[in-house]
């Protein structure tokens, strides 16, 4: 199959209101896609199914699934271009943004006065912003924009998700939850932002490298008693678009008999970079205050349970496979509407009107590809 028939596949998948995901994983160029053959909403139980997972934020929510057992897969190689980011799309300050500028500032606030009593070591704060665009009336209008993210961001997790009963999801998310294949397991501790810096060095504050530390010390906390020997990199900065962020690469090799795929979704998700610390005080606080449903953006979402082979032969499924990535840099696209979601980590250190500018820096991933 070449890129076009996958394209038109997918056009057909959509115009008939079936299920589907095509994506591409970082520094891949192969496109996958998960079309799944009937309407219906499935829910994994105990993430022991074979397919491809698509997780909320709140883990007291259900995780749909894509089962491979009801699903024609499909994988094509594609052109490799130079990557050439968009230029930026700042959102203006309109009325109806200086509202939500307003309502973010007050929730900062209350946020930053936890940490400072010690309720809180950091919490992460999100907010929501909406955007007209052109109705996507067909299938060829949104696999335009899946195709703008794919040249855009190389290094991130492409993806376009659809299920005629949730909606339409697409991002390109820079931060892996897990991989584990076999025993072996990899993760990542990603936080701080930073825009793109002409000469490319980035001048990290002590609040994002403290920032960032946090999440690599949950990690350790979180692994030491699966990973025997954890091995942690070096902090390095990575470029997501044109966003810059302190990243620290964590992997070993994992006992499955004390901790499998279900045991480390409950360990690692949500993870301090999207959620806080201690996890379900900040998960709390999150909930309680934030002024809208997160749904969707910072659960994950990835394959479960299947071989790359799967592409080629359904049979070949395996129950310690998993390829998760954290829903980062996305958007929910209903008719006319794009719902793009953005964050930021906040500690004691942290200042609203500079945490309200990132969330405007992070915005820009989405807007680049909306015209």
């Amino acid at each position: 199959m070449d890129l076009d028939s996958l394209y038109t596949v997918i056009q057909k998948q959509y115009a008939d209101e079936l299920p589907f995901v095509i994506y591409r994983k970082p520094n891949k160029n192969v496109i996958r896609g998960v079309l799944q053959q009937d309407d219906k909403l499935h829910i994994t139980s105990g993430y022991k199914e074979s397919g491809f997972v698509f997780a909320p934020f709140d883990t007291e929510l259900n995780a749909l699934l894509f089962p491979i057992d009801k699903s024609d897969l499909i994988s094509v190689s594609y052109p490799v271009k130079s990557a050439t980011v968009p230029e930026p799309k700042v959102s203006e300050l309109t009325p109806e943004n200086e509202l939500l500028k307003s309502d973010h500032l007050k929730l900062v606030s209350k946020g930053i006065e936890k940490v400072e009593k010690n309720v809180l070591k950091k919490v992460v704060l999100s907010r929501k912003e909406e955007v007209k665009i052109q109705q996507l009336t067909s299938g060829k209008e949104l696999l335009t924009m899946f195709e703008q993210l794919l040249y855009s961001y190389p290094s991130a997790f492409v993806y376009c998700w659809y299920h005629p009963s949730v909606g339409l999801w697409m991002g390109a998310s820079p931060e892996s939850l897990f991989s584990l294949e076999n025993k072996t397991f990899r993760t990542m501790s990603l936080a701080g932002t930073l825009k793109e810096q002409v000469d490319g060095k980035a001048m990290w504050s002590e609040k994002e490298k403290e920032e960032q530390m946090m999440v690599t010390s949950f990690l350790e906390k979180a692994l030491e008693k699966v990973v025997p020997i954890l091995m942690i990199s070096k902090p390095t900065t990575i470029k997501a678009g044109n966003i810059m962020h302190i990243k620290t690469e964590v992997g070993g090799t994992i006992n499955t008999r004390l901790c499998d795929i279900p045991c480390l979704i409950k360990k690692l998700h949500p993870t301090p970079a999207v959620c806080g610390l201690p996890k379900e005080d900040a998960k709390q606080f999150i909930i309680e205050n934030e002024f809208y449903d997160r749904e969707f953006y910072t659960g994950f979402l990835g394959e479960l349970n299947y071989y790359d082979a799967t592409f080629t032969d359904k049979e070949k499924t395996h129950s310690s496979f998993a390829d998760l990535f954290v829903n980062l840099r996305c958007m929910k696209i209903n008719k006319d509407i794009a719902t793009l979601y953005v964050g930021g980590g906040i500690t004691k250190d942290s200042n609203p009107e500079a945490e309200w500018n990132e969330t405007v820096h992070k915005a820009e991933t989405m807007l680049q590809i909306l015209s």
